[in-house]
């Protein structure tokens, strides 16, 4: 197989970065993209300088892979037109607003014979993808994901906005069935959670506790992983990893020794990463490293988290 031909559906903020990333690989041809804005059609068609349509149909039998960059409520149906059309997806994260919508996509795909990436990027963050290199198995993982409002992804609340990052890579870290959940959310700039933590005990006694908010001054992306040999400290932001490790006891010692253990993270920019994984499994026709049944588990949890959500009432001033 040749360069791999892709069309962009949606051209907003994250469609932009696509369309980048797309146009710069010299395994993947930019066919075009879909956009239903007039006005940001022709701005995006005077940017790339490629073909653009309002609809996907236009594209039937032209490209092998669509990239998926809609709003999350229209996932399904965007997915689901692009399958039928025999390409290959990449979805951006979440994979579906439901659990019910991802099985389907996931059937859809399936009996097609196609491909379905998920959007996950912080899986190839390369200060994450150094770290989970190193993890044994953690027993407590904490991840605090804040940013300041942007207007958007409103269309969803906090949980399926930016926790699901991290739900994304719990779900990758932890092999056990989710035994209880509690969750507070609330509520700041829209009618949906904006701020919202929660607690995550799996059935082999691991914990995850995330936090997650988009009413923030500063952004903040970090994650802890305690595991019985490490403590590994990742800044997803600056792409730091900090790993202390235990080690046996010197001789005619009782206790362990601690010492800091050097974490190599090589330069990579993220979604150019995910993009080329992409590209590289269409060519392939291998799975991806955050496939179909990787964003339904994130999804599944994300589900939990939201089912578990208590908001408090505050009382009037």
């Amino acid at each position: 197989m040749g360069r791999v031909k892709v069309v962009v559906v949606g051209a907003g903020h994250l469609g932009n970065y696509h369309l980048q990333k797309m146009a710069a690989d010299p395994a993947a041809e930019l066919v075009g993209f879909v956009e239903t804005g007039a006005e940001r059609r022709a701005e995006m068609q005077a940017r790339y300088h490629v073909r653009a349509e309002p609809d996907l149909r236009a594209f039937a039998n032209q490209a092998d892979a669509a990239v998926i960059a809609t709003p999350t409520s229209s996932h399904m149906q965007s997915a689901t037109l692009a399958l039928e059309l025999g390409l290959d997806v990449l979805i951006e994260k979440p994979i579906a607003v439901t659990l019910d919508e991802a099985d389907r996509l996931i059937g859809l795909a399936k009996a097609r014979g196609k491909l379905v990436q998920v959007g996950h990027t912080e899986r190839f963050n390369p200060a994450i993808a150094a770290a989970m290199g190193v993890a044994d198995r953690p027993g407590y993982i904490v991840a605090e994901r804040l940013g300041r409002f942007s207007g958007r992804s409103t269309d969803v609340d906090v949980i399926l906005d930016l926790m699901i990052h991290d739900l994304d890579i719990v779900g990758a870290l932890v092999h056990s069935p989710l035994a209880e959940v509690r969750a507070i959310g609330v509520p700041v700039l829209t009618s949906e959670v904006d701020m919202a933590t929660a607690r995550l005990a799996f059935t082999d006694g691991t914990v995850a506790q995330l936090t997650a908010g988009r009413a923030s001054l500063e952004p903040v992306r970090k994650i802890r992983l305690f595991t019985r040999e490490r403590y590994l400290s990742i800044d997803c932001a600056t792409r730091e990893v900090k790993s202390v490790r235990r080690l046996p006891p010197e001789p005619g010692s009782a206790w362990p020794q601690i010492m800091g253990e050097p974490v190599d993270v090589p330069e990579g920019d993220a979604l150019a990463l995910q993009d080329a994984d992409f590209i590289a499994c269409v060519r392939e026709r291998r799975t991806p490293r955050v496939d179909g049944m990787a964003g339904r588990k994130a999804l599944e949890l994300a589900e939990a988290v939201k089912a578990a959500m208590s908001i408090p009432a505050y009382p009037e001033a």
